[in-house]
């Protein structure tokens, strides 16, 4: 006996098929990415329009898929903590200090100074 079984070839409808369903999920992640990105802008656009800056402290540092870090910092007594982006020419580390501005409306939207928006 021979072992010459070969599995049968895709139609041209499969091949259609697949396609369109990866361009699906294609388009899928890109308008999610693109709708993220678009409300980080505007949520940092509020944050400039009536803002604060203080100091936080780096609780975490992260560079597995992006880069960014989570700060810890205080506003009227109480703590928040958020994460922010950063450039990989920047040397951060956890522990270090860092400049916070964040909205005197809403404090849990900040950035950091790594930030490219945060002197703009």
């Amino acid at each position: 006996m021979s072992n010459n079984i070969k599995p049968p070839k895709s139609s041209l409808k499969e091949k259609i098929y697949i396609f369109l369903i990866t361009l699906g999920m294609s388009s899928i992640v890109y308008f999610i990415a693109t709708g993220l990105t678009e409300k980080r802008e505007e949520e940092i656009e509020f944050l400039k329009t009536n803002y604060s800056i203080t100091r936080g402290i780096i609780t975490k540092k992260s560079t597995y898929k992006g880069h960014n870090i989570r700060v810890k910092y205080k506003v009227e007594g109480k703590l928040y903590e958020e994460s922010d982006g950063f450039n990989i020419s920047d040397k951060v580390e956890e522990g270090d200090s860092v400049y916070v501005k964040y909205s005197k409306s809403m404090p849990e939207l900040m950035i950091t100074e790594f930030n490219d928006e945060f002197n703009n």
